[in-house]
């Protein structure tokens, strides 16, 4: 259930930035592509602290723990699209 709530936020933020290309996901594993290179928002994200991944250098790859709730997961796509925002 959390593994779907994410994704349906983050295709929410693929809607709100042209340079994200697809979000991916099976269950709490979930890519999100780029047009651009991901590793100035993974280090901004981590500055935030919101620990992501930057895999061949245009994938966020965002992989929360099983427990994970639905407030922080808000608190986390919030981090996400600020930093997204100043891109």
């Amino acid at each position: 259930r959390m593994g779907i709530y994410l994704t349906k936020k983050l295709d929410g933020l693929k809607k709100k930035y042209h340079f994200i290309k697809e979000v991916r996901s099976v269950g709490l594993v979930i890519g999100m592509e780029l047009d651009i290179k991901g590793e100035d928002i993974y280090k901004k994200c981590l500055d935030e602290g919101l620990l992501i991944n930057c895999v061949q250098d245009t994938i966020l790859r965002i992989m929360p723990p099983m427990i994970v709730t639905k407030t922080e997961i808000d608190k986390a796509v919030s981090i996400l699209d600020g930093v997204l925002s100043k891109v």
